[in-house]
C-alpha cells in the first residue's frame, strides 16, 4: 500500500470514530433459536434479566430473525412481563417483517433477515430483582414457519 493510501484510510478511519459507540451499550440482550420444524403457539421464550438500576429510563427491543420463506409480511407476538413482585404485564406487538411491495425489512444477506422492533421507550423499572420476560407467537397458525430465532434487548437511555 502506497503512503498516501494508507493515509487516506487512516482520515477515512478516523472520520468514521465520531459514529462508532454512539449507542449505550445493552444492559441485557438474549435470542433463542426456535425449531426448523416450527414455533408452536404455546411454546414461549423465556428470558430473565437481573435489573440493579431504578435510576435510569431504559428501551426495550425485540429482536426477532425470520427466513425469507417465512409465510406472511408481519408478525404478531405476546410479551409477558413478570416483574420481582410477581405481577404481571401482557402486550401485543406487531412487527413488519416486510414491506407492502413484498422487500424484506431488516439487515442481512441470503435467507435470514434481522430486525429490531422499539417496543417501549423510556422504560423505568421501578424495583431491583429478577424480570422474566417471556415471548408467545400470537398468530393464527398454531405452528408457525420462517421464524428462526427472537429475543429481548434492554439498552438505558
Amino acid at each position: 500500500m502506497t503512503q498516501s493510501r494508507y493515509v487516506s484510510v487512516v482520515f477515512i478511519l478516523a472520520g468514521l470514530l465520531p459514529f462508532m459507540g454512539c449507542s449505550p451499550p445493552a444492559v441485557f440482550h438474549d435470542s433463542k433459536a426456535l425449531p426448523p420444524r416450527g414455533w408452536h403457539q404455546d411454546s414461549a421464550l423465556v428470558f430473565e434479566s437481573a435489573v440493579n438500576d431504578t435510576l435510569n429510563l431504559h428501551e426495550l427491543y425485540l429482536v426477532v430473525r425470520n427466513t425469507t420463506d417465512y409465510g406472511y409480511s408481519n408478525l404478531y407476538l405476546f410479551l409477558d412481563i413478570e416483574f420481582p413482585g410477581h405481577q404481571t404485564l401482557r402486550d401485543t406487538i406487531e412487527c413488519t417483517l416486510a414491506e407492502r411491495n413484498g422487500q424484506w425489512t431488516g439487515s442481512g444477506f441470503g435467507r435470514i433477515k434481522t430486525n429490531e422492533f422499539l417496543f417501549r421507550d423510556d422504560v423505568w423499572f421501578p424495583e431491583e430483582g429478577i424480570y422474566t420476560f417471556r415471548i408467545h407467537h400470537g398468530m393464527r397458525q398454531e405452528i408457525l414457519e420462517g421464524i428462526s430465532d427472537a429475543g429481548i434487548r434492554i439498552q438505558r437511555k
